[in-house]
């Protein structure tokens, strides 16, 4: 068997893959959109909650749909691994944009960040921690620095 044809078995045309990628994070961006409705601002506020995912979900849905009309030249198909981690990436952050408002910012936002950073390989520890600190440090920019209100836990009002 040659090299060119071992070098080729595995691999499926890279416009096939650049179109599902594409339908997929489409799907993600209609449905960030959909979701950021339900989102409340408090009284009198300029800017709400809904309108990071909003402005999020435009540049995403041009660029998915980027990639379903003008796919790329990339020839090769990632293997099973890479496939079940990003399906599992987008599996997080789809529960967590329903969970975001039943829960809470912060409980839903920490759960999500802490298995994100455990799907990119690092150990539970150093994910606790670093999802512990990047959750409060989006909480008091959101919060306090943009004057976003977030939903609080259910129960608790600060």
């Amino acid at each position: 068997m040659s090299d060119a044809s071992q070098e080729d078995a595995g691999r499926v045309p890279g416009v096939i893959g650049d179109r599902i990628a594409g339908a997929m994070l489409l799907a993600l961006a209609v449905g960030a959109w959909w979701l950021s409705h339900d989102l409340e601002s408090g009284f009198m506020q300029p800017i709400g909650p809904g309108e990071y995912p909003r402005l999020i979900s435009l540049p995403l849905a041009a660029l998915s749909l980027l990639l379903i009309l003008k796919p790329g030249f990339n020839q090769r198909w990632p293997g099973r691994a890479a496939l079940v981690r990003q399906a599992q990436t987008l599996l997080v952050l789809a529960c967590y944009a329903g969970l975001v408002k039943p829960l809470g910012f912060l409980p839903a936002s920490l759960a999500a960040v802490i298995l994100l950073i455990r799907l990119f390989g690092a150990a539970w520890k150093s994910a606790l921690v670093s999802g512990a600190v990047l959750t409060l440090a989006l909480y008091v920019l959101f919060e306090f620095v943009l004057g976003m209100p977030l939903p609080n836990i259910p129960g608790l009002d600060w």
